[in-house]
């Protein structure tokens, strides 16, 4: 018997969705695999005993042994093995269609965030919403009033299209980009203030703002906790701090003190920043509390989404400013593998015995 025509498409649809999948899967464990040799080039290889149980928890506890690649590679950074860990494979795969909901997507809305967040932490000034200019209140502004509102405090600023991430679709402006009684073809999007950065973090990354991440997560009870954090760092010819040359660095969520060591896009281990020479170790990021309760609260405020990665700096003034904030998919890894299991006692292992059923 034909299949009717709901259900042709419903077939194709799941069709495309384990195609989708397993091409995910097969791209995820091919990072994992680069990222271990590179870790095994400076450090020796792991110990077999300790790989073992990585594979066998994956298969046991995570249901599938194709979580143990990321596995493998915590283990090798951090030199044993920890139960508990959420390889990061899992986490985009199971945990985050899950739990994270629909309503994860208007963290990609630049231009809505505001709406959302409602936060002075925010440095927004402007937004472009299907052509049409907005003040930060969603005020209609024409392209002259546009201008005075963005430069009115700096020479430049900064242009972020909806939809964008990891830097991506990021402008740096100024006056003379907007032409003179004329619209400039922008998709939609956020204009934002330049955050000038605290010496602190100008001392390690002069040229690019240094971006601090910090991770919530919504508790069993519904509070929300901070559960990891990390410093990303640009290198001395980058505009924007990217992840094809950053320097990362293991943030204690508790307090914001540095780890001793940083890591290069490649996984390579350094003590200083290889550009500046800034030595890590002891180094307490200032306004770290401050930060780290500005993003448990915004993050209550909004308790439909599982997990954040909250992109922020530290000012002049001493202030935390909101670069982004990131519901999809947002990196577990790095944290997983520095300073997890971050996301113990959630009960996230047993969720693909949900899927599978």
């Amino acid at each position: 018997m034909p299949l009717s025509p709901t259900s042709l498409k419903n077939s194709t649809a799941a069709a495309a969705a384990r195609v989708f999948t397993e091409l995910r899967q097969i791209h995820s464990n091919h990072q994992a695999h680069t990222v271990l040799r590179a870790v095994e080039r400076q450090r020796g290889p792991t110990d077999k005993t300790l790989v073992r149980r990585a594979d066998e928890y994956a298969r046991e506890v995570l249901g599938s042994a194709r979580y143990a690649p990321w596995l493998q590679v915590y283990t090798a950074v951090s030199g044993g093995f920890r139960e508990g860990w959420i390889p990061d494979n899992y986490y985009g795969l199971v945990v985050d269609p899950l739990k994270g909901g629909e309503v994860a997507k208007v963290a990609l809305v630049k231009s809505f965030t505001n709406r959302i967040l409602d936060t002075e932490a925010l440095p927004d000034l402007a937004y472009v919403i299907d052509g049409i200019y907005y003040a930060r209140d969603y005020r209609p502004v024409s392209a002259a009033e546009l201008v005075d509102i963005l430069f009115a405090q700096d020479e430049r600023t900064v242009f972020k299209a909806d939809n964008s991430y990891q830097g991506r679709s990021v402008t740096f402006m100024t006056r003379a980009d907007f032409p003179a009684g004329g619209q400039l073809r922008l998709p939609d999007g956020v204009f934002q203030a330049p955050i000038h950065q605290h010496d602190f973090f100008a001392a390690m990354s002069p040229r690019s703002t240094a971006t601090l991440r910090i991770t919530t997560a919504r508790e069993l009870d519904g509070r929300i906790a901070v559960k990891a954090a990390y410093l990303r760092l640009g290198r001395a010819s980058d505009d924007i701090v990217s992840c094809r040359s950053h320097v990362r660095v293991a943030v204690d969520a508790a307090h914001g003190t540095l780890g001793d060591t940083g890591y290069l896009h490649d996984w390579q281990r350094t003590e200083t920043h290889p550009d500046t020479g800034f030595r890590f170790a002891g180094q307490a990021i200032p306004r770290y509390e401050e930060a780290a309760a500005l993003c448990k609260t915004l993050h209550q405020s909004c308790p439909h989404m599982l997990c954040l990665g909250w992109d922020l700096c530290i000012d002049q003034q001493e202030r935390p400013r909101i670069m982004e904030w990131n519901a999809r998919y947002n990196d577990i890894k790095f944290s997983e593998a520095t300073t997890g299991p971050c996301f113990r006692g959630l009960g996230w292992e047993h969720l693909w015995r949900r899927e599978a059923a």
